[in-house]
C-alpha cells in the first residue's frame, strides 16, 4: 500500500521587497497556507472498514479522512467517495476496506504555498482537500472552506446573484437516496434540491447521506430523499451580500445556500462558487495592477487618511524622486510637497469632502523645483460605502492639455474614449 506521495511544488511567487511594483503581489504572497491550515488531521488506515472511517468523520465533524499506512499518506476518503459508493450499489458497502473506496494518489502541498496558488490548484484539479506536508511529515490539512474564508477578505464581492450557480439539480422528495446519489454522480454535483409538486422542500447533500444513511446503516434503496434531507430550506435573496453568505455558511456549518425569489429557486451559492469568483476578481485586479505599474501616466494611491501607499515609476519620475521610499508613507497634503499653503488647503478640503474631483495645483518636487500639475483623485469605497482610499492620476499642465485635445478628437470620431472634465 506504500504508494508514492504526489507533492505539488511551491513556486516562488514573491519578488524583491524593495520592488515598488511588487506591492500587490507581495501582499498576496504573504498569505500562506500555514496561516490557515488545521493541524488536527483525522486519519484512517487502509485496512479499516468504510463504516468505521465514516463514523470517525461524523464524530470529528470533518468532510474527509487522510489514509495513512506506515507513516505514508496513501489516500483520501471523502464524503464524495462515500456517495459514489452508494450510487454504485456496492454490496455490504460499509464493510469494504477503506483502500477500496479512497482516492489515490494524494496531492499534497507545502505550508509555505501561497493561499491563492492553493485555491487555483483546488479548482484546476477538482478537489476540495489538500494535506499539508513538511519534510514528508503530515502537519495539517486545508479545505476549500478554509481557503474561501481566507481569500474572501481580499475582494469586495457584492451580491450572491453575481456568483451563484443558476443551474440547480432537483429531485422529487419521494425518490430514493440511491437514485439521488446516482443523479448527483451523473450531474457531478454535491447536492440536489428536493421538491414536492415543483415546490422546494429541502436539500440533500453528501453530508446528509453520510450522517443520516451511512452512519445509521440505513438501506439507501429503501430510504426516500424526504426522510433524510435537510429541511426546511433557509433561503437567501439574490441581493444578499456575498460576505454575509460566507459567514452564514460558517455559522451553520454548511457549504451552500439556496437562493430564492418570490418563492422560486433562482440558484445555489456554494463555497466553490465564492472561491471561483474570488479567483476571477483577483485575476482582474492583477491585470489592472500590471497596467498601472507599466503605464507612462503618473499614478498613485492613498489610504483613507491621505497617506501615499503606492506610486508608479511615472509618478516618481514626475516628482524627481529617486526611490519609492521618498514618496510612499508621506501624507499627500503635507507642506513639503506643495509650493504654497493655498494649494495644500484645497487638496485637504477635497479629501475631507470625500468626493472624486480634479484640481490644478503647484507641487514641489523632490529636487525642490515647482511643478504645475493637474491631479484627478477618485475615491475608493468598500461594500458598506465607507472610504478606504483614493486612486490618483497627475499630469503636468502642458501634458494634461495635450491629452485633453487628443481625447476630445477621439470623442468626435468613432473611437470611444473618456474625456476628463475641466482639463
Amino acid at each position: 500500500m506504500d504508494k508514492p506521495v504526489q507533492v505539488e511544488q511551491t513556486r516562488d511567487s514573491s519578488r524583491s521587497e524593495g520592488d515598488p511594483d511588487a506591492v500587490m503581489s507581495l501582499t498576496r504572497a504573504r498569505l500562506k497556507i500555514k496561516d490557515i491550515l488545521n493541524p488536527n488531521v483525522v486519519t484512517a488506515s487502509p485496512a479499516e472498514t468504510v463504516f468505521c472511517a465514516a463514523r470517525r468523520m461524523c464524530h470529528c465533524r470533518v468532510s474527509c479522512v487522510v489514509v495513512v499506512d506506515s507513516g505514508n499518506i496513501v489516500g483520501l476518503l471523502t464524503q464524495k467517495d462515500l456517495v459514489l459508493g452508494i450510487a454504485q450499489e456496492q454490496e455490504a458497502y460499509g464493510q469494504l476496506p477503506v483502500a477500496q473506496r479512497m482516492s489515490s494518489p494524494v496531492l499534497v502541498a507545502s505550508p509555505d504555498m501561497p493561499m491563492l496558488e492553493a485555491a487555483q490548484i483546488l479548482r484546476s484539479r477538482g478537489i476540495k482537500h489538500l494535506p499539508i506536508v513538511a519534510e514528508r511529515n503530515l502537519i495539517g490539512i486545508v479545505t476549500q472552506t478554509d481557503i474561501t474564508r481566507g481569500l474572501i477578505y481580499m475582494t469586495p464581492l457584492q451580491r450572491v446573484c453575481e456568483v451563484m450557480s443558476s443551474h440547480v439539480t432537483t429531485i422529487d422528495e419521494g425518490m430514493t437516496v440511491t437514485e439521488a446519489a446516482r443523479t448527483m454522480a451523473a450531474q457531478k454535483v454535491s447536492c440536489v434540491v428536493a421538491t414536492r409538486f415543483d415546490e422546494p422542500m429541502g436539500i440533500l447533500t453528501q453530508k446528509d447521506i453520510l450522517m443520516r444513511v451511512i452512519l445509521l446503516q440505513r438501506n439507501p434503496t429503501c430510504t426516500s430523499v424526504g426522510e433524510v434531507m435537510s429541511a426546511p430550506i433557509l433561503p437567501i435573496p439574490p441581493d444578499y451580500p456575498v460576505f454575509a453568505a460566507s459567514r452564514a455558511m460558517d455559522k451553520m456549518r454548511v457549504h451552500r445556500l439556496v437562493v430564492t425569489e418570490a418563492g422560486h429557486v433562482r440558484g445555489i451559492v456554494s463555497q466553490t462558487d465564492i472561491l471561483h469568483a474570488v479567483e476571477r476578481r483577483l485575476a482582474e485586479e492583477e491585470r489592472h495592477w500590471l497596467l498601472l505599474v507599466c503605464s507612462d501616466i503618473p499614478m498613485f494611491m492613498l489610504d483613507a487618511t491621505g497617506v501615499v501607499t503606492y506610486a508608479n515609476v511615472a509618478f516618481l519620475r514626475l516628482f524627481d524622486a529617486q526611490s519609492h521610499e521618498e514618496l510612499v508613507g508621506r501624507i499627500l497634503s503635507q507642506e513639503g510637497l506643495w509650493s504654497g499653503p493655498q494649494d495644500r488647503e484645497r487638496l485637504l478640503a477635497m479629501l475631507e469632502r470625500g468626493q472624486s474631483d480634479l484640481l490644478e495645483l503647484v507641487a514641489r518636487t523632490a529636487a525642490g523645483r515647482p511643478l504645475r500639475i493637474v491631479v484627478l483623485l477618485a475615491v475608493t469605497k468598500d461594500t458598506g460605502g465607507d472610504i478606504i482610499g483614493w486612486q490618483g492620476v497627475a499630469w503636468p499642465v502642458a501634458g494634461a492639455r495635450t491629452r485633453k485635445k487628443a481625447l476630445c478628437h477621439n470623442s468626435r470620431g468613432n473611437t470611444p474614449g473618456y474625456v476628463t472634465p475641466n482639463l
